[in-house]
């Protein structure tokens, strides 16, 4: 009998931890991912500046690899939990872009990473992430009404 109600329990704990897992995959209203897609725009605006001090020399690279680690992780992050949710009629698009632009800034900060010393590689993700922060502010102005 007590082998029986330990099994039990167990069932009840995994089915628990199972439920946590997918509470976490609801709904993605339009606010959520308006500020999701903010910090897409002020992650580009933080590689903006990274980029710029690699195109300038004027940045360490053990700075800049650690920065672009931190930073891409941070939009790696973003992306996975703008995909993993089920965005609320009328946003599936915007959710769609602003998967692609978060995994754009992962790639970029991995650039960076990995060429924390190339001056022409660091012009070159600068002139990508301002790029990449216009799109993100184009999806919030979408989602939003109001001009970034």
């Amino acid at each position: 009998m007590r082998i029986g109600w330990r099994r039990y329990e167990l069932a009840l704990a995994l089915l628990g931890t199972v439920g946590l897992l997918f509470a976490g995959c609801g709904d993605l209203s339009r606010d959520e991912l308006n500020r999701g897609v903010e910090s897409l725009s002020a992650l580009a605006a933080q590689g903006q500046l990274i980029a710029n001090g690699v195109a300038r020399d004027a940045t360490k690279s053990t700075y800049t690899r650690v920065m672009a680690k931190t930073l891409g992780g941070e939009a790696e992050h973003e992306a996975e939990k703008l995909a993993d949710a089920e965005p609320s009629p009328g946003v599936e698009q915007e959710r769609g872009e602003a998967v692609r632009i978060a995994g754009e800034l992962a790639d970029l900060f991995s650039e960076l990473q990995t060429f924390p010393g190339d001056e022409r590689r660091g012009a070159q993700v600068q002139k990508q992430m301002a790029e990449t922060k216009e799109e993100a502010d184009a999806v919030v102005e979408r989602l939003s009404g109001e001009a970034q």
